[in-house]
């Protein structure tokens, strides 16, 4: 393995270590609880910096100026921070609470991708569930049946991003690569910048403002060093809509059907 390519595996290593990560910050206090699974703030903070430095490394020294990614990288490393501190004074009772208000029982910040695209359901959750076919990757039971639940889609692209940083061919990183631009343009973009500002609104937790501002700031910064496409953002996503009589809901296609069936974005439009 040539210098280059060690240090892009080290790259891509770190960033799917904090988008996994990330996916923590995110889950339910019961969750990681029946899991009998540390939380994340348990581990000293210190710990995380060097996946930052890793993870915000350039795939070529000229293409982003050192003082701009050092303010990138200082930037993050700041919002961590104060992130895990947060994390690490709360109170289970007070954050279970809030997640229910937020996600689970009023929904006042619905973690599903089609809660904030209004376009065909089954469009957005076939290409999800192509992807995920594609890749043998299955979601967490935990994260419900819909395959468009955020944790869901970060789970997922922290996988790719390990397979990336693991890849022992050129064609194999070729193939992970597109998958990750395609699947950032088609769904991390599409919607992450709508559910980060919803759950930075309506939340006065401060744990919860913190963790919106860290996934929308990590995952930018990861789109622009990769050089991931992004089509430009409609005003219209901006607010979710939960409707009772919502067609995904009430009649949309099987998500075990499309599971089987769905090809994703990234094959149909070769």
């Amino acid at each position: 393995m040539t210098n280059t390519n060690y240090l892009c595996s080290l790259r891509y290593a770190a960033q799917a270590d904090l988008v996994t990560l990330t996916a923590e910050m995110l889950r339910s206090p019961h969750s990681t609880a029946k899991q009998a699974m540390d939380v994340w703030f348990s581990l000293p903070a210190d710990n995380f910096l060097p996946l930052i430095d890793a993870a915000c490394m350039p795939p070529h020294a000229t293409e982003t100026p050192v003082d701009t990614l050092f303010e990138q990288i200082s930037s993050l490393k700041e919002l961590f921070l104060e992130l895990h501190r947060v994390g690490a004074s709360l109170v289970t009772e007070h954050w279970s609470d809030e997640y229910w208000r937020l996600f689970d029982g009023a929904q006042l910040c619905p973690l599903n991708q089609a809660s904030y695209i209004r376009r065909d359901k089954g469009a957005i959750l076939g290409d999800l569930a192509g992807f995920y076919n594609a890749f043998g990757w299955r979601h967490h039971p935990d994260n419900g049946e819909r395959p468009d639940h955020l944790l869901s889609q970060l789970e997922f692209a922290g996988m790719l991003l390990a397979m990336q940083a693991t890849a022992g061919t050129a064609e194999q990183r070729e193939i992970v690569s597109k998958a990750l631009a395609q699947f950032h343009r088609v769904h991390m973009h599409d919607w992450l910048p709508s559910v980060c500002k919803q759950m930075h609104t309506v939340t006065n937790f401060p744990y919860f403002e913190l963790v919106s501002d860290w996934l929308l700031s990590l995952w930018q910064t990861f789109a622009k060093l990769n050089s991931w496409p992004s089509d430009q953002l409609s005003p219209s996503i901006l607010s979710p809509r939960i409707d009772p009589e919502d067609p995904y809901e009430c009649g949309a296609p099987d998500v075990v059907t499309l599971q089987a069936t769905a090809t994703p974005a990234i094959y149909r439009e070769g």
